[in-house]
């Protein structure tokens, strides 16, 4: 056998003594320094040091009170053996309070740091919780929080990073109010286990913010096995980069949960921006808390009126559809009856009650062909991903033409197999935009252009050739005269930040905006349908219409004398924007004159 030396030996066993923790070290220091103390008083009372009369056990006090105040004897303190011996003792208990503190130290701090990173146990109930977390998009979070009001809110974000790293990047970019709890959790989203210290099972609303469909399949899974046997169960939402298809829709039925296709989304949003300039505003109001939103909300002593009496006698607040029998039902038809259980969709600042002015007195038995809206003679598509299909598919009827640009023959036969099969004419320009000759022989006569990211890139890859090609385009309009507007896509909501619109007309569309929706039907999931009607090309959609285009150029009417020609056009009037001031038509006002560029923001189905 190997022999070891006494030095390996006491090591040895020193280091078992630490590995023990903090009370096995604190034990040993003690023991080292009553030691020296007791060794210091035997050889004071041995050699007559101390004072005469004085017990073994005041010796030993006095002893120990100077090493642990290590209080050095001076040079008139006595005898050169009293003064080294009271030396080796303040030696010893200055040492033995340094590492005393650094033991405590090393221990509150490990303590400090194993709190940060060991997740609490949620005890409230009616949370929010977010499932996922992307570091730089923080619409939805921030959505949420405007949505709290002055009400005291809890968001449970849970995702497999570390608490501190995703509490610093969002306080860095959003202001939290006193009245909001932000809690994160270091959990993997897709385990069940990690996740039970959220309180799934107490919660309002869960999100899913991961949109990989394989990620969202595998959480959604974790999340119905914590729901098990629960009678009330959360509103659970998702936002998922899929189709519809890939998914089966009655298991989601059942287990509620209400799933949003963001790529999807952002293409029907592209679509309806591209031939409306300057339409982002309304989405933004109609998707974001800030300002007017959606409600869902009876309204007293209505049964049995129409429709058409509702909404053109309502005040302080806009009437735009009815909820019923668990469906949506945008702009309903002038003479609808008000059943006992219908609820209003309401477009109003905040839920407050709704005032009818005399409804029973409103008699609406006309209505007026709106005049055609002009036609859109060609329209520049750049780029290609898989949505290009529902971006043409929801673009306006009235789009004569319709060019594909910026891909090769093989993209156009992948994203694009079938042209027949659409209404405009599609051409197909092959040739290389980067030449400024070819690019500006192809912008001649284009009215709007979209420009799709490539989404096999890299997200910042593809994001940042969107945006030269933005500054391209910009530079070509000004320097060359051209007349278009400019709706893009893009992937990350930095990025879209960093492109900031030149003039009214540009519109960048990132995953921010499916966020958002994303937020809004988190807080009330009927509006899944509400926001299915208006980003469907066959159902109503948010219009920004100039007066002159609905023949009302030059008129002075009041607020309810516009509501009532639009309406019998089949228009809801929700706003009106005057230059660049805007504001909501839901309160009657003085008489007033539209100019001819005056726009007016409607719902309508064409």
């Amino acid at each position: 056998m190997k022999k070891h030396s006494l030095k390996q030996r006491f090591r040895y066993w020193l280091d078992k003594r630490m590995s023990k923790g903090t009370i096995s070290m604190v034990k040993l220091l003690a023991f080292v320094v009553l030691g020296a103390v007791l060794l210091v008083t035997v050889l004071v009372i041995l050699f007559h040091m101390q004072k005469e009369g004085k017990s073994f056990l005041a010796t030993f006090w006095d002893n120990l009170r100077s090493a642990m105040s290590s209080s050095f004897p001076s040079s008139e303190s006595g005898t050169v053996g009293y003064i080294i011996l009271y030396t080796f003792l303040a030696l010893i208990g200055m040492i033995f309070t340094g590492m005393l503190i650094g033991i405590f130290s090393s221990t509150m701090r490990g303590k400090v740091l194993a709190l940060q990173k060991n997740n609490p146990q949620i005890m409230e109930k009616g949370h929010i919780v977010i499932l996922g977390f992307r570091f730089g998009e923080y619409a939805l979070i921030e959505q949420l929080i405007t949505a709290a009001w002055d009400d005291k809110r809890t968001i449970v974000i849970a995702a497999p990073y570390e608490r501190t790293e995703m509490e610093d990047a969002v306080r860095v970019n959003l202001q939290i109010p006193k009245n909001v709890s932000l809690i994160f959790i270091n959990a993997d989203p897709t385990n069940p286990k990690m996740l039970d210290c959220c309180s799934i099972p107490d919660a309002r609303s869960v999100i899913l913010q991961s949109r990989e469909k394989g990620r969202v399949i595998k959480t959604l899974l974790a999340v119905f096995a914590l729901l098990e046997g629960c009678e009330e169960r959360p509103e659970i939402v998702a936002s998922v980069d899929g189709l519809p298809s890939d998914f089966p829709q009655k298991i989601l039925a059942d287990q509620q949960v209400s799933l949003m296709y963001s790529n999807d989304v952002v293409a029907r949003i592209i679509a309806h921006a591209a031939t409306q300039p300057d339409i982002f505003r309304s989405f933004m109001e109609a998707i974001s808390f800030q300002g007017y939103e959606f409600y869902y909300r009876p309204i007293e002593k209505t049964a049995g009126l129409l429709f058409s009496q509702v909404y053109l006698s309502s005040a302080n607040g806009i009437v735009c559809g009815l909820y019923r029998d668990g469906k949506t039902i945008l702009n309903p038809d002038p003479d609808t009856e008000i059943l006992e259980d219908d609820q209003f969709i309401v477009y109003e600042e905040e839920p407050e009650d709704i005032r009818l002015k005399n409804p029973e007195s409103i008699q609406f038995f006309f209505s007026i062909d709106p005049p055609p809206a002009p036609e859109i003679r060609e329209l520049l598509i750049i780029g290609a991903n898989r949505e290009l299909p529902t971006i043409i598919r929801e673009l306006p009827d009235n789009t004569e033409t319709i060019r594909l640009t910026g891909l090769t023959p093989e993209n156009k036969k992948r994203y694009l197999p079938d042209d027949s099969l659409f209404m405009p004419e599609i051409m197909t320009d092959y040739r290389d935009l980067s030449d400024p000759a070819v690019l500006k022989e192809i912008l001649a006569g284009v009215q709007h252009i979209i420009l799709l990211c490539d989404r096999k890139k890299p997200a910042e890859e593809a994001d940042a050739e969107v945006m030269l090609q933005i500054m391209k385009l910009r530079e070509m309009k000004h320097g060359e005269d051209f007349n278009f507007s400019i709706t893009a896509e893009m992937i990350s909501e930095n990025n879209r930040k960093l492109i900031s619109r030149e003039t009214d007309e540009d519109f960048v569309v990132a995953t921010d905006l499916s966020s958002m929706i994303l937020a809004q039907v988190s807080e009330d999931v009927r509006r899944v349908g509400l926001f299915t009607d208006l980003l469907n090309q066959e159902g109503h959609e948010v219009y920004l219409k100039s007066a002159l285009t609905m023949g009302l150029a030059n008129l002075k009417l009041s607020v309810g004398e516009l509501r009532r020609r639009l309406y019998a056009m089949g228009y809801l009037l929700i706003g009106l924007r005057k230059g660049e001031e805007s504001f909501n038509c839901s309160e009657e006002k003085e008489e007033f004159s539209l100019a001819p560029a005056d726009r007016l923001i409607l719902i309508g189905e064409e």
